[in-house]
């Protein structure tokens, strides 16, 4: 630039602290180009499309109080069900606790009816296949997070995952490779090890994972677009994705607002204490929490019914294989499903939905269905064993 050519004028300082903070990190164009500018059809701003936003903001949440929970648990065999059991009996962190304990039942609840909605549509079909099993991955990541997150209550329930890790791996003959033997959980230091191992995967691990997950799935929906729904008479009109966001804070905010007022009306009692405390009703019990009736929460209510399910029917010892064959037939069915659907596009009616393109994508569901189904009946009707 010679000294001929006049020098910019001064850009004004941007007004408010919000605008100052957005020009600061350089935000306005990111949201804009992720929010603003980017247009969705309005048909997609009704409930059946706003569940999966829900499920984001809970998602949120069981972080923000998970992390506020880190201050007052303790990883340790010997006292984590004390600190569990305190915080039950403490007004703020009772709530907090409760919270997190509820809404992991939303969690659960919201990814099994986004998961039907986005099969009736046919949504994983053509180059959408990735996205589908993507979500598949996102649910598998939320079933684990759901496990560790029982085994960090550390009553009797929470004892049950690591005795029956343990009985897997020896079922393997893999218990000296990982140092997992299950009856050595009976000796409390050993439990910490195992415990703490745990909390590093519920914590960090699996978290760093379902972000990662969340983060490709979105992706994938903003490069592949919306599916549309079938079921109701497209108005041809698009708007703003802002709109289905604050779409997302209105539902969300109603639904997690009821969680709330039962996380501070219900209160919630801390289960029995693992068997291998002396303050335990099972303490020098002769079985597993299993054979004593103790039996898991409602979201992975299914894997113990598996376990009674396999050795009922088929005398399979150890019982955990129900477990392990439950979770290969429902994961192989969900990914399996995409292959096997022949349609090409998208359905646009009911019928095309319930053609018999898709029977084999809809035996597979039904599979998954059944199997989740048989485990929770057989866990409510046989919880002993």
């Amino acid at each position: 630039m010679d000294a001929t050519t006049p020098a910019a004028p001064p850009q004004a300082a941007p007004r408010g602290w919000g605008a100052s903070l957005r020009d600061q990190f350089g935000l306005d164009l990111l949201i804009r180009g992720l929010i603003r500018d980017y247009l969705i059809p309005a048909d997609t701003n009704t409930l059946w499309y706003i569940l999966g936003g829900v499920l984001g903001i809970a998602i949120g949440l069981e972080f923000l109080t998970g992390a506020v929970l880190l201050l007052s648990y303790y990883p340790d065999a010997a006292v984590a069900y004390q600190s569990t059991r305190d915080m039950l009996n403490r007004p703020f962190w009772s709530v907090i606790l409760n919270f997190h304990y509820y809404t992991s039942y939303l969690i659960f609840a919201l990814v099994m009816l986004h998961m039907m909605r986005v099969f009736i549509s046919g949504a994983y079909r053509a180059t959408k296949t990735g996205l589908w099993l993507v979500g598949v991955a996102l649910a598998s990541v939320v079933f684990g997070v759901s496990i560790t997150g029982e085994t960090l209550h550390w009553d009797e329930r929470g004892f049950a995952v690591p005795w029956h890790v343990g009985e897997f791996l020896e079922a393997l003959g893999l218990q000296h490779v990982f140092n997992w033997v299950h009856k050595d959980l009976l000796n409390v230091s050993f439990a910490t090890s195992k415990l703490i191992s745990i909390y590093v995967l519920h914590v960090v691990i699996l978290p760093a994972l379902l972000i990662s997950v969340i983060v490709v799935h979105y992706y994938l929906i903003r490069m592949k677009g919306i599916s549309l729904p079938f079921w109701h008479a497209a108005v041809g009109r698009k708007t703003p994705f802002s709109e289905h966001i604050r779409a997302w804070l209105i539902y969300g905010g109603v639904i997690l607002g009821a969680i709330l007022v039962l996380s501070i009306v219900v209160h919630r009692g801390p289960g029995p204490a693992p068997q291998n405390l002396p303050i335990s009703p099972y303490y020098h019990a002769k079985g597993g929490p299993g054979s004593l009736g103790i039996t898991p929460t409602y979201p992975i209510s299914w894997t113990h019914g598996m376990n009674r399910f396999v050795f009922i029917f088929f005398k399979l010892e150890p019982d955990i294989w129900g477990t392990v064959i439950g979770m290969a037939l429902m994961l192989g069915a969900l990914v399996a499903i995409p292959f096997v659907d022949r349609g090409s596009s998208e359905p646009h009616s009911w019928a095309q939905a319930f053609s018999s393109h898709r029977v084999w994508a809809f035996a597979l569901i039904a599979l998954f269905w059944a199997t989740m189904i048989a485990g929770v009946v057989t866990n409510a009707v046989s919880p002993v064993g």
